[in-house]
């Protein structure tokens, strides 16, 4: 593997542009220590607007100055896992936020305290435009807000509470060792997190086998320690829905983004219905591979043989780039200034963190962690993650602070879109070519597999954990084992369900923020919907597009997605996504026969 240090300066993001120096870090990390520690005199004086007002912008520098130490010190713990000192920025970065949020445990109830009538007052001011939304929020939390006191105690608990993802990301990205196996060639490979779909793609069955044998066997070894984690994580989740009056875990996860429950089932009864096209495209799968008694090992595979996309980064990138022109010159500028500039940290190196995402601050810019290699599906994740970006950035630009972060529920909205759009723009480029047709519908159809389908039984997974948990069942690598292995057989029922496949739950670092998964499944849907109106319509669908990438949180998800042109609300986005995906296996079907 190789070392950070080796990689080339233009591949590693440039995180100087947040903070120069670790100096300059730990004076921002002092300065918001002393606003928490100064917040307490605006306690028991909220009543008089202008010290309201005072308040609310202290409020909001602090918490954007602890949110920007936070990001960088993890972020670079990112680039290195193994780096102590990194850790140590982490952790105090993290009990930065539990003081900033202690703080400010006062605020809330104190508002609650006062008349209605005065809220909505002050919130009419033109002084307090930018915290509007804020003070509106804090009313609809009314019926989950408690004494003082009691949410001094829950904000003091926040750091205990994040305790099993952090305990979890350093026994899986920076301890958790996997074996060494034989590639179709003889040639040892270390299996990694980053390399392990790579892998499970590969034609050679023998070496699908051994990636997945050795993967899954090594997380069977912490078969004690995990669920502990786990169970810990689903604890304070139910503890948390507990001290703030919801009726479950699942409840009180909905409720900031003002998601009914019913999206949620609704979204797990459509996908279940559809289970039998999904069983179609693997089965044809399977017929394509040679392969008659089709095994978890064989899912990945692509089916379709000879085209692929095996580019240099910079060269993808521009494909990217240049996939994207239907949204327009404006959108391109962005994604040309963030590699210019290094936003992104590109290659895979020694202790760094597994997968893609795309995080920064609001003062500076959005930065993306990608661990590039040269196939089709990271080209994918190049237009997924600058997806979030080009969204994030233009939040930022539009919105203040408190305003600018956009709910987890529209997250995966843009990212999904770019992918979307940049598979349409390769099919229309390869339209001559059938193998190529094939194999980007394959592609696709495999996205809605790993999107739709497969975060949607991660959905009921956590959604039954914690049902048992609330029950007062123990989660156990038993019980939850048994779950994980019901479900994939549901959602797989002609694939021969491997014993070890029970132990996936274990490797999805996702579970341990709860109900954070079934956004992907409704997200893609919601893209599906936007990227064919783009396509179609042209300027009037990219210009509602652009205006909802431009909203932050300044009105709830649904009704951004509305001002997108997509109602979540209704079960007909879900099925029409669904529908979609039925007629491309048909589609799939008569291109493969």
């Amino acid at each position: 593997m190789t070392e950070r240090k080796d990689i080339p300066l233009a591949y590693r993001w440039q995180l100087e542009d947040i903070y120069q120096t670790e100096a300059e870090w730990e004076g921002a990390l002092h300065a918001a220590e002393k606003q928490a520690a100064d917040f307490a005199r605006f306690e028991g004086k909220l009543g008089d607007p202008e010290t309201l007002l005072e308040a609310l912008k202290h409020f909001a520098s602090m918490r954007e100055i602890a949110a920007t130490v936070f990001a960088y010190a993890r972020m670079r713990r990112d680039e290195d896992n193994r780096v102590s000192a990194n850790q140590a920025l982490t952790a105090r970065a993290q009990a930065l936020l539990t003081k900033v949020e202690t703080a400010a445990s006062f605020l809330m109830p104190e508002l609650l305290s006062l008349p209605a009538e005065y809220l909505a007052d002050v919130c009419e001011k033109p002084a307090f435009s930018e915290f509007a939304v804020t003070l509106r929020e804090v009313e609809r939390q009314r019926p989950h807000t408690l004494s003082k006191a009691e949410e001094r105690i829950v904000a003091m608990a926040g750091e205990m509470a994040a305790a099993p993802d952090t305990i979890y990301t350093m026994l899986a990205d920076a301890d958790m060792k996997f074996p060494v196996i034989h590639d179709e060639n003889g040639k040892d490979v270390r299996i990694t997190h980053a390399n392990y779909i790579p892998l499970m793609m590969n034609r050679n069955r023998g070496v699908r086998n051994a990636a997945f044998t050795g993967l899954y066997e090594t997380y069977k070894s912490f078969s004690s320690t995990i669920p502990a984690l786990y169970d810990a994580s689903v604890r304070a989740d139910i503890f948390s829905a507990r001290t703030a009056r919801h009726k479950s875990a699942l409840d009180a996860a909905l409720f900031p983004d003002q998601v009914p429950v019913s999206v949620y089932d609704n979204l797990v009864s459509s996908v279940r219905r559809h289970i039998p096209a999904l069983a179609r495209f693997v089965k044809r799968n399977g017929e394509l591979i040679g392969v008659d008694n089709m095994r978890m090992i064989d899912l990945y595979v692509p089916a379709v043989e000879g085209f692929d996309i095996k580019l240099p980064f910079d060269e993808a990138y521009d494909l990217v780039v240049d996939a994207l022109s239907v949204l327009g010159e404006d959108y391109q500028a962005i994604l040309r200034q963030a590699r210019e500039e290094r936003w992104i940290d590109v290659y895979e190196n020694e202790g760094k963190s597994a997968g893609a995402y795309s995080w920064g601050t609001y003062g500076t810019h959005p930065y993306v962690l990608l661990n590039y290699k040269e196939n089709l599906d990271s080209v994918l994740t190049i237009a997924h993650e600058m997806g979030h970006s080009v969204h994030t950035y233009l939040s930022n630009r539009h919105q203040p602070y408190l305003d600018a972060e956009y709910s987890l529920f529209v997250a995966e909205v843009a990212s999904t879109t770019n992918e979307i759009l940049v598979l349409r723009a390769l099919m229309e480029r390869y339209k001559n070519d059938p193998q190529a047709q094939a194999f980007l519908t394959w592609h696709l159809l495999d996205g809605f597999r790993g999107t739709v389908f497969r975060q949607t039984m991660f959905a009921e997974f956590e959604r039954e954990a914690h049902a048992m948990a609330e029950r007062g069942e123990a989660l156990t690598a038993e019980s939850l084992n048994a779950v994980y292995a019901s479900l994939n057989a549901a959602y797989y029922p002609q694939v021969r369900q491997d014993a070890l496949i029970a132990y996936e739950w274990m490797r999805i670092p996702h579970f341990y923020n709860a109900f954070y998964v079934y956004k992907y499944a409704t997200g893609f849907s919601a893209a599906m919907a936007l990227s064919e109106g783009i396509r179609k319509e042209g300027a009037p669908a990219v210009e509602r597009y652009k205006k909802f990438l431009s909203l932050g949180s300044s009105v709830p998800p649904i009704e951004a997605l509305r001002v997108a042109g997509v109602d979540m609300e209704s079960p007909a986005a879900v099925e029409s996504a669904l529908n979609a995906f039925d007629a491309l296996v048909e589609e799939y079907e008569r291109l493969t026969k």
